[in-house]
């Protein structure tokens, strides 16, 4: 048995179709920090693409950090309802300050 389109699960939810927005164009995953106080205080710093294998390190798309309002308030409503997402990753707290690493896409290898 194959696997039919029917099957497939979509790759964004309509909450992550909001961090693709702000995201620069072909990003697969994102890197922002909020403070835990204040989720409006947020900001996108980077965003990568898949390497073009399993086990290939991420590429790094140029010029994405984004300290914008928009950005931050964007960043900051997602954080405040699904930062437990299984696609949101927690890296490390410094304070308040919290990283995350949120994957957009899955990569092409898994689908």
């Amino acid at each position: 048995m194959g696997i039919y389109a029917a099957d497939i699960q979509p790759r964004r939810t309509p909450a992550f179709a909001t961090l693709v927005e702000i995201a620069p164009d072909g990003a697969d995953i994102i890197t922002v920090r909020a403070d835990s106080r204040d989720w409006n205080r947020a900001e996108l710093l980077a965003a990568y693409t898949w390497g073009p294998y399993e086990g290939a390190p991420l590429d790094r798309i140029d010029g994405a950090a984004d300290d914008s309002l928009h950005a931050a308030l964007t960043v900051g409503a997602f954080l405040a309802e699904h930062r437990y997402a299984g696609a949101v990753h927690f890296q490390r707290a410094v304070g308040t300050t919290e990283t995350y690493r949120i994957v957009l896409n899955r990569p092409h290898w898994e689908c």
